[in-house]
């Protein structure tokens, strides 16, 4: 089975969340990190943190992510999605 990313972000957390989101809807996901983390830090990142799913699972992924992130930004300005 070939992976590939279909989301990255530099906050841990943030990548966190939308693995549990999409393991959530069932799609299989793993997290890899490039970050730098030799000195704990406690804001901000070095390098970023990447969601990875299997090839066949990604254009589902990334319209499930991009929905979701549509519709928080429509909430923050009043709007229904």
């Amino acid at each position: 089975m070939s992976w590939a990313v279909c989301f990255a972000t530099p906050l841990e957390v943030e990548a966190h969340l939308v693995k549990g989101f999409l393991e959530h809807q069932g799609i299989p996901c793993v997290l890899t990190s490039h970050r730098f983390a030799l000195q704990p830090l406690t804001f901000c990142a070095l390098g970023e943190v990447q969601l990875l799913v299997p090839e066949e699972w990604l254009g589902t992924a990334r319209g499930m992510i991009a929905r979701r992130s549509g519709a928080r930004a429509a909430r923050r300005m009043g709007h229904r999605a």
